[in-house]
């Protein structure tokens, strides 16, 4: 009778172990994926400011900046 009590305990045991195991690694994946989530978002908003600021910029204002930055100096 104690060997089934003890085998039922460590059957328990056991089972407890990989079910927390399982947990663990579904909580590890949710944590991952919320991480890659934000930084797409992160990486689309700062797309979305430098297409703002393209966008806002005219051909003007491009051709004087090229000009000043790359003109050949004396």
């Amino acid at each position: 009778m104690k060997i089934y009590l003890i085998i039922a305990i460590l059957i328990i045991v056991g089972g407890a172990y990989l079910f927390g195991n399982q947990v663990a690694q579904r909580k590890c994946e949710t944590r991952v994926a919320q991480n890659q989530t934000s930084e797409i978002i992160q990486t689309i908003s700062m797309q979305r400011e430098t297409d703002e600021k393209v966008y806002n910029t005219g051909v003007r204002d491009i051709r004087r900046i090229l000009h000043t930055k790359y003109t050949i100096a004396e």
